[in-house]
């Protein structure tokens, strides 16, 4: 089973019972599963009927002849005699005939004394017919016969009552044989249809879900980029896939008004906090008549404004990045003087950061101070959430045709749920401890976001209790 499901994957699924792929191939699979069931019910009907219709038909038939044909013989013999002739011309095969008097049977083909019919019951069965008239079908001991039973009248005198039966048994199988054959047919032709029909379903949705991937792939990034062209889907996917560019188009005028409303708010806010920034850290400098509580409070303030500060530093470069105006240079540097910079610059006391740097020289082309910030940013974070006496390593190797830096630290780790987020801006893990350490929220989108500019990536590997791995990754720098 695990084979199949391998080799053929589309068929072996689990429908999706609310898709209309699925409700549409159901409701015609149906209606045309009752369609062809109600037209080979009624073909059936109607042969069975044609059948028994024909079989009555014909030992009426006999029975009107019979009295035609016992006068031609009545002149060359008895009347006994020549009925006797006449059921022995025409008894052939199953079929039984005789005539019965007030006095008993006059006469009778050698087909009610035959084995067969005997041993099965069917003459026993025969001769306790009533005489009343009779033209039907009937099943006896699951053989069926078609029974004739009237008045038999010689030259206008009642002589008694005629008895003509046939044993169609070997007919009614033949017809359920058709039946079956009627059936199976009907069935390959709606197994055959329901596929045809789920292949069409597919095929006509296919444009649907082209729409729905392209959809799918747009990000904040792509919005302006992306346009819906389906050529030659149905009119009505491309009133749809027109209706989704018109909102698309919109999504991105709204989203590049509100880049732009962030970089210019923290561009105008920059200027006036920055004044005031130095205005509270010259009055602590020379001031000296403030009261402890006054110089508490221009200290708080002071910090909440270098804080402040960093927030809209860090806006400006993720909006600058994110509108395409952060310009980075791209020279070629030694990867492993910038991560024992960055080292340096993090680590104040020099006993909590290990570089372990496995091949160098390892040449990149990025920015320099991009890079350097972008590891600080890391360490800075592996530092915050590690316990002071737990090590953070800082490792540099070469693996193909990339360059690897890893930030390793043994803190409490990042909770699974919540590692797909913590590139994006404002995503804190835990709110509390964050504003604690001074974190902003906007460190690993920053790193995300510098990286990106100079072709490299980030990801991260982490289990709680036991800390968390965060891989840089730039290409080789090939030529000088």
């Amino acid at each position: 089973m695990a084979w199949l499901q391998r080799r053929f994957p589309t068929f072996l699924r689990t429908p999706d019972f609310n898709s209309i792929r699925f409700r549409l191939t159901a409701g015609v699979v149906i209606a045309s599963a009752v369609g062809i069931s109600g037209i080979a019910g009624w073909l059936s009907w109607r042969m069975h009927q044609a059948f028994l219709t024909g079989h009555e038909e014909a030992i009426l038939t006999l029975s009107q002849e019979f009295e035609e044909d016992v006068k031609l013989y009545e002149d060359m013999m008895t009347t006994q005699e020549a009925v006797q002739k006449v059921i022995d011309l025409r008894a052939m095969g199953d079929t039984a005939i005789w005539v019965t008097t007030e006095n008993g049977t006059f006469a009778a083909s050698e087909t009610l004394s035959m084995g067969s019919w005997q041993e099965s019951g069917l003459t026993s069965y025969l001769q306790a017919l009533p005489t009343h008239n009779r033209l039907e079908v009937v099943s006896v001991n699951d053989r069926f016969l078609a029974i004739c039973i009237g008045p038999l009248e010689i030259n206008g005198s009642p002589l008694g009552t005629l008895f003509i039966v046939e044993d169609i048994s070997q007919n009614q199988k033949t017809y359920r044989t058709m039946t079956r054959s009627l059936v199976i047919i009907s069935s390959s032709t709606v197994l055959l249809l329901a596929g045809l029909i789920a292949l069409y379903v597919q095929r006509s949705l296919q444009p649907i879900k082209s729409l729905s991937t392209e959809v799918m792939g747009v990000t904040a990034d792509s919005l302006t980029a992306t346009r819906l062209e389906l050529d030659k889907a149905p009119t009505e996917v491309k009133e749809l896939a027109r209706a989704l560019d018109h909102t698309l188009e919109r999504l991105a005028q709204s989203w590049e008004q509100q880049r732009r409303l962030v970089g210019d708010v923290s561009h105008e806010l920059r200027t006036p906090l920055t004044l005031v920034q130095g205005y509270l850290q010259s009055t602590l400098r020379r001031c000296q008549t403030l009261t402890a509580p006054q110089r508490d409070g221009l200290e708080t303030a002071a910090s909440e404004t270098d804080r402040t500060i960093q927030i809209l530093n860090d806006l400006l470069v993720l909006a600058r990045a994110s509108m395409g105006h952060l310009h980075l240079s791209g020279e070629r540097l030694d990867l492993k003087s910038v991560v024992l910079e960055a080292v340096a610059m993090a680590d104040t006391t020099g006993d909590r950061v290990e570089a372990d740097i496995k091949n160098a020289p390892i040449w990149v082309r990025a920015d320099a101070s991009a890079m350097r910030q972008v590891l600080v940013n890391l360490i800075d974070n592996a530092l915050n959430y590690s316990s002071p006496e737990e090590k953070v390593t800082v490792s540099l190797f070469q693996q193909d045709k990339q360059a690897w830096v890893k930030v390793h630290d043994r803190g409490r780790g990042i909770p699974l749920a919540d590692q797909s987020e913590i590139f994006e801006p404002f995503y804190r893990v835990d709110v509390d401890r964050c504003r604690m350490t001074g974190g902003t929220g906007l460190g690993l989108a920053i790193v995300k976001s510098l990286l990106g500019q100079m072709q490299g990536s980030i990801s991260v590997q982490s289990k709680l209790g036991e800390g968390s791995t965060f891989t840089v990754k730039l290409p080789i720098c090939q030529g000088a």
